[in-house]
């Protein structure tokens, strides 16, 4: 594709690459202000999306490809706009920022174009003009720039504040154009995603489906949309990953969950989801233990005591629970070496009681870690549907809080779900149960710490053990 200087005339023959597919072909064609992109792994997301920022930012209209049609008077051409590509990784940005170079090679060549290889930017000197690839993943990190076109890319593993506190504002002074990319976050993103919803990106989706005005658009490809791609090779991947990691990365499906399906769908992220601080040496320690040899877990809560630290959150009340540690070592350690670790978490504050395990088949296990100087107790309550409705309330009401670090906990928060009926209403019976270790910790912990209710009309405080 040629493209020319605005005063002395330079061709540069700059072949965009060619979607592989139809349906990249849709999505590269794309034109609304607000796009949404589900998609499976290697399905060619950001070979789409260089592709589209080329484009963009030469000035050819993405709706016909340069050839000439409606939207840019059959001139094949268009303002060029400034580009700003953002994702949570230094390796994705990698993969975008080789194919655009690989694209814009020959006006990098004659000095059209300069490259700034550290702040990955490419521009036309002496103006505005440029496609810059930043690694961004929450508001701080993506400002400093604007643009006319916006890709966030892996949208699924930023912060929400990403896009709703700098992103959308850098769009306002010339209604420009938003392009989301994702795949449904599976077990593993899950835990290094800085969002404080890991469904976030779903629920965009899915609002977004059902815009009536024109102004989004949503796509949906999975992974063997990409022709490329052997299928055979495909079949094999599919082998090795669970079938929830398969229908979420490879399908690009995820579940349409309602918040009655999950057990702890009460929990509030905005308000209990805190940065870490350094728990003070008088808050008394609570610890809750799920035995086995596999997987062994164990989850440590502090009771707050005024005054808060000054990091703290002003909010915190007085009696209310933080979760400061997680400890899921995996398999090949014996219980004195468990034991040593949770000492080194414990330090010198004081641990009020210990608890865990099944109560009639796991009193070994405990008396073991009695004996040596670790006194796990077994739960007061038996059932373990009692357990979680205890374990329920004290999320309800806002008595517990998270680090923002604690990702297997948190993720294990999000996750645990109801067994559906056929109806897909919600039983009492928690869906891969055996999975949750710290959700299973926690159960067990919420058996021994105070549950705050509220009740009447003048939401008077009473305390129930």
């Amino acid at each position: 594709m040629v493209t020319e200087t605005q005063e002395e005339i330079t061709q540069l023959d700059i072949e965009i690459p060619k979607p592989h597919s139809d349906k990249q072909d849709e999505f590269v064609r794309c034109a609304v202000l607000r796009q949404v992109i589900k998609a499976g792994r290697r399905f060619g997301k950001t070979a789409g999306a260089s592709i589209k920022a080329c484009l963009a930012f030469l000035g050819i209209c993405s709706e016909c490809m340069g050839e000439g049609c409606v939207a840019c008077e059959f001139t094949g051409k268009i303002p060029p706009r400034r580009v700003l590509y953002a994702a949570p990784t230094a390796e994705q940005v990698g993969k975008f920022w080789f194919d655009t170079v690989d694209t814009l090679s020959p006006g990098i060549d004659i000095g059209y174009f300069k490259k700034d290889e550290t702040e990955h930017v490419i521009e036309i000197p002496r103006t505005e003009l440029r496609i810059r690839a930043k690694t961004a993943w929450n508001a701080n990190t993506m400002r400093g720039d604007y643009a006319g076109l916006l890709i966030m890319e892996e949208y699924q593993m930023m912060n929400e504040d990403a896009w709703e506190e700098v992103g959308q504002p850098m769009l306002l002074d010339n209604n420009g154009t938003a392009v989301f990319i994702f795949t449904p976050p599976s077990l593993k993103s899950e835990g290094v995603s800085k969002a404080k919803d890991p469904r976030h990106a779903s629920k965009m989706f899915k609002k977004a489906a059902l815009d009536t005005t024109g102004r989004w658009k949503t796509f949906h490809f999975t992974s063997y949309d990409n022709p490329t791609l052997s299928k055979d090779a495909l079949g094999e991947i599919s082998k090795d990953m669970s079938a929830d990691s398969y229908r979420r990365e490879i399908l690009a499906e995820d579940d349409d969950i309602e918040a009655s399906w999950l057990v702890y769908g009460k929990f509030n992220d905005n308000l209990c989801k805190i940065k870490r601080f350094d728990i003070p040496d008088n808050w008394t320690v609570f610890s809750g233990h799920d035995f086995g040899q596999a997987n062994p877990a164990a989850l440590f809560v502090a009771q707050v005591k005024l005054p808060l630290p000054p990091e703290a959150p002003a909010y915190l009340r007085y009696g209310d629970y933080v979760a400061f540690a997680e400890y899921a070592p995996g398999a090949g350690f014996n219980a004195e070496q468990h034991r040593d670790r949770f000492k080194e978490v414990l330090g010198n504050r004081k641990l009020e009681r210990a608890v865990g395990g099944n109560v009639t088949t796991e009193e070994e296990i405990r008396q073991l870690y009695r004996k040596l100087g670790w006194y796990i107790f077994a739960p007061e309550i038996t059932r373990v549907n009692l357990q979680v409705d205890r374990a329920m309330s004290i999320v309800e009401n806002n008595q517990l809080y998270v680090f923002e670090d604690l990702h297997e906990l948190l993720r294990q928060i999000h996750d645990c779900m109801w067994v559906l009926d056929e109806t897909k209403k919600p039983t009492n019976k928690i869906k891969d149960e055996a999975r949750y270790h710290l959700a299973a910790c926690l159960r067990y912990l919420a058996t021994i710490l105070v549950v705050r209710q509220v009740y009447g009309e003048r939401k008077a405080q009473v305390w129930k053990w």
